[in-house]
């Protein structure tokens, strides 16, 4: 978080002792000791500020991460104008009479942007501030583009785009394209269809005028009277408060000697944020534990305990903060649970560049290089300066060279895998002819005694006929059957099988062997003893078949 430095002196003005009453709207707590009157107004000056500033980045309903919790005394604690967060909340204070300052109006525009889009280039960023900072309301009425004391060219840029009725209407247009590539030639080419150049020179001309017209833009239709409705809160409510502000303030000594005072879990969440700043691990730890067992709803303490089920907790509470979702990714183990809790961090707080680094690492090392490239432009596009920017750019050109040689590795691992598929497939039928081979030689031959050269007798049991040709049907009739084998000229030769156990096929298993019409086809030789038998239609008596 942001560190702002908030002058106090807030033991002097009596805020322990003050009955407060709270207004609440949106993410707005305005907690007053000074009535009704004052609090309503600063509560719609609050709303419309933030209906404006929604208006002109073209987002509805801007949230924060935690409430702005503005504390309204008749003694004004000397906060000047600033905000920092406190125990659970961002802490500001105003006296009964002090409208919204320039400094915190530009404090609650940078908020509010910083929660609510992706980074927008320097100049343009710094032109909306300014540009916020001298905002007006009354009532319902919203006046944009006052000067403010010292007139940047960024601020002048913005009040032209906002104010100028030739742009107002588009801006945001401009500020979408922005927030997802930082390309302001494109941005202002959909925008306004003019490059930037002409944009820079017309805000020459500006410039040098010196006429900057005022401009207005829609608030909501707010009633602080009807809108706005008090509660009541706890007698001690002014001592808390001024434990928080003290905090918010880094005063942790007095903060620590305030919320000693109390009693209740939010004592015990006060007094351990006060001992993590003073780098007191131990004792920060037993104080988180000791607010979670009386009941605390604050998601800090929660996650400062740290584990599974706290941070499950912690998200539960505050579902618009990142913190839980990254420490949880820190702790699980298996990738892909990891990137989830990562990425939900990123969309939670899309300005966080730890996030998205810690997301594209874990992307990256998981070889999942698509979603780390993804990871490292969202860092690129968090970085807010041109050095950090640059960095991360290098990261990401670093990453396309390790996915071309993860790719190149990948594709020859493929196509080995594949080779060696292959080549087990070709032994395994080579494995199958050979047994195959041997069971025949085994039956033609079961002593295994040598076979005298001039031996004749393979002819006399296999036959000297061969049909060569496709197998077109297999007719079967008990255990004996009819081949029709059918030859290059068309002509078919039909062969019997006395006993299809004593047949020897070779090359297909006996699955292959089957009765009725053959689908497809298959290409065979059969051999056989030549023995015509007209009654039966056959050529002769099959021995062998082998598949081809």
């Amino acid at each position: 978080m942001r560190t702002v430095f908030l002058a106090l002196a807030l033991t002097s003005v009596g805020l322990a002792e003050d009955h407060f009453i709270l207004f609440r709207s949106g993410p707005f707590e305005v907690y007053s000791a000074t009535g009704e009157k004052v609090p309503r107004e600063r509560l719609n000056d609050l709303e419309q500020f933030r209906e404006a500033l929604g208006y002109v980045l073209g987002k509805k309903d801007l949230k924060l991460i935690w409430p702005l919790r503005l504390v309204i005394t008749k003694k004004a604690p000397a906060l000047d104008g600033g905000i920092a967060l406190g125990r659970d909340a961002y802490m500001s204070g105003l006296g009964e009479n002090e409208p919204l300052s320039t400094g915190f109006r530009k404090q609650l525009a940078e908020l509010l942007i910083d929660e609510n889009t992706n980074r927008f280039p320097t100049s343009i960023e710094n032109g909306l501030l300014q540009l916020f900072s001298t905002l007006e309301v009354n009532g319902t009425h919203i006046t944009i583009g006052i000067p403010p004391e010292n007139k940047s060219r960024d601020w002048a840029r913005m009040q032209l785009l906002t104010v100028n009725d030739a742009y107002s209407g588009r801006t945001r247009v401009m500020l979408s394209n922005l927030e997802q590539s930082n390309d302001m030639v494109a941005a202002c080419r959909n925008a306004f269809e003019k490059n930037p150049d002409q944009i820079e020179k017309q805000v020459d001309d500006y410039v040098k005028a010196g006429n900057f017209p005022t401009g207005s833009v829609p608030g909501r239709a707010i009633s602080p009277q009807r809108d706005f409705h008090p509660r009541e809160v706890a007698a001690d409510t002014g001592k808390l408060l001024l434990a928080d502000l003290l905090l918010a303030a880094g005063q942790t000594a007095q903060a620590e000697a305030a919320y000693g005072a109390l009693h209740g879990p939010e004592a015990s969440e006060g007094l351990g944020l006060v001992a993590l700043k003073n780098g007191k691990k131990d004792e920060a730890a037993r104080l988180f534990k000791s607010a979670i067992d009386s009941g605390s709803k604050n998601a800090r303490a929660y996650v400062e305990i740290g584990t599974q089920p706290e941070l499950r907790r912690a998200m539960e509470l505050n579902p618009s903060w990142g913190e839980p979702d990254f420490r949880m990714a820190r702790r699980v183990a298996e990738p892909p649970v990891k990137l989830e809790f990562y990425k939900k961090a990123t969309a939670l707080e899309p300005r966080n560049i730890e996030y998205w680094k810690e997301l594209a690492q874990t992307a990256q090392k998981a070889d999942l290089f698509p979603e780390a490239a993804k990871a490292w432009a969202g860092a690129e596009r968090a970085a807010a300066t041109d050095d950090e920017r640059e960095k991360i750019h290098a990261a990401r050109q670093e990453i396309e060279s390790q996915r071309a040689d993860y790719e190149e590795a990948e594709r020859k691992r493929k196509a080995a895998a594949e080779a060696a598929d292959l080549k087990r497939v070709q032994d395994q039928s080579m494995a199958e002819i050979h047994a195959a081979e041997q069971a025949i030689n085994k039956k033609l031959n079961p002593t295994g005694a040598p076979i005298p050269k001039d031996a004749v007798w393979m002819d006399e049991v296999n036959g000297t006929g061969k049909a060569d040709g496709m197998l077109q049907k297999v007719e079967c009739n008990g255990p004996q059957a009819k081949l029709v084998v059918q030859g290059e000229d068309g002509k078919t030769t039909t062969l019997l099988v006395k006993d299809g156990k004593q047949l020897a096929v070779l090359g297909a298993d006996a699955k292959a062997f089957a009765c009725g019409p053959q689908n497809p086809a298959r290409h065979v030789t059969v051999q056989y003893v030549v023995k015509e038998d007209k009654k039966r239609g056959t050529a002769g008596e099959a021995t062998i078949i082998e598949y081809h």
